[in-house]
């Protein structure tokens, strides 16, 4: 089974990097950074998708 494809998430405030998947992209345009709560934008998910 092949993994889903991740972007790179780099919060604006603490900095803080990660590979997420969709889904995780998404919560994260809800709710914010899953580290310190600062709010996220599509611009903060960085660039196309790689396959993991």
């Amino acid at each position: 089974m092949t993994p889903p494809p991740t972007r790179t998430f780099v919060c604006p405030e603490c900095r803080r990097s990660i590979e997420v998947d969709d889904a995780m992209q998404a919560t994260l345009l809800e709710t914010g950074c899953v580290v310190c709560g600062a709010p996220v934008t599509e611009e903060d998910i960085g660039g196309a998708p790689t396959m993991g």
